[in-house]
This record gives structure tokens, sequence and C-alpha cells, in this order.
């Protein structure tokens, strides 16, 4: 695989996404190719990096995204780490398969809209299950406007979760500010 020993600093990051692209196809498609799963590898730049679609079998598919897209966040995970070792700056890839990523955050926002609303009416916190930092992000933006709620994450590792607190008296009213640490996952 080629290295990025251009001068970074100099070019946009548009053009440094651009120039990672050939990295992720070359390392999604062999890996992917060992296990036997035939994928075309879809890959746009965006605003803060870069989205892979990995066009599949739904059968393959369902094998590329594993139990509650623990597959899909391994391969992902892996593939920024292959970026890292060529020498690339830190940038966000997302992996998706079938559109799984789409349907997933629109549940995760759904289901946190629902918990808050308990946890206003109850004023009991909630523990969500263990979930992925990208997964977290998407509950705690999910809830980072509604007034009478905080949320932070606990744990440490694979069983890291967030849990909704109702606001404690003197919290100041919320506007897009929020006790989380994975906003930027």
């Amino acid at each position: 695989m080629p290295e990025a020993n251009v001068n970074d600093a100099q070019l946009s990051a548009d053009e440094r996404y651009a120039k990672a692209v050939p990295v992720v196809r070359s390392f999604l498609e062999s890996v992917l190719g060992l296990l036997g799963v035939e994928v075309e590898v879809d890959i746009d730049v965006e605003e803060d990096g870069l989205h892979c679609d990995l066009n599949t079998s739904e059968e393959d598919g369902g094998l590329l995204i594993g139990r509650h897209g623990a597959t899909l966040d391994a391969l992902q995970y892996l593939t920024l780490r292959v970026l890292q070792a060529e020498g690339f700056e830190r940038m966000r890839i997302t992996l998706d398969v079938g559109g799984y990523r789409m349907r997933r955050e629109k549940s995760l926002r759904e289901l946190a809209q629902g918990i808050g609303q308990k946890v206003l009416s109850t004023g009991k916190p909630y523990h969500f299950d263990p979930m992925s930092a990208m997964e977290r992000r998407v509950v705690h933006l999910a809830l980072v406007d509604v007034n009478g709620l905080r949320t932070e994450s606990e744990g440490e590792g694979r069983f890291r979760h967030v849990v909704v607190f109702p606001a404690r008296d003197g919290d100041p009213p919320r506007r897009g500010g929020n006790d989380f640490d994975d906003a930027r996952a």
C-alpha cells in the first residue's frame, strides 16, 4: 500500500481524504476477499472523512454487519488503524452495508427520545445497554437540546454506555452543550 509521505499540512482536508481512498479500497477489498465475500466498495469523500458503502449480497451483508453492528464496527476500526499505520492524519471513516448505519441511527434517536420522556416523567435515571462510541454519540446528540435532561457516558471499554439523568437543580438550560465525552467519536 502507498505511504502518505506528502506534506499533509499543504493539503486541504478533501485532498487528504481523497489520497486515502485507494488505501481504504485496497484494504477492504483484500480483507473481504480473504473472507470469501464478494463486495463492491463505493467510497464518498465527505466533509469530515470517508463514507464507504460495502455493496454485497444480503447474506454476506448480514455477516459483515454482525450482531448489533459489531463486525462492521471492528472492520471500521481496522480500516482506521491501517490509515494511521500508512501515515494518514486521523479522519472519520464510516462503513455501511445496505443502509444499516442510517437505520440504526434513526432507531437510536427514536429510542433516546422515548427514554428522555420517560426520565422526565419518572425523574429516574436510565442506563442504556453498552454501545459503540458512534452509537453513544447519536444518543447524546439526540438529547442535547432537551431541557430537564443531561447525559453522560459511564463504564470502560466494551461496557461503556450512556446514562440519561434528570437535570440537577442549578443546571443551565440546554442549548447545544452536554456533559458527554463521545460527541466527537
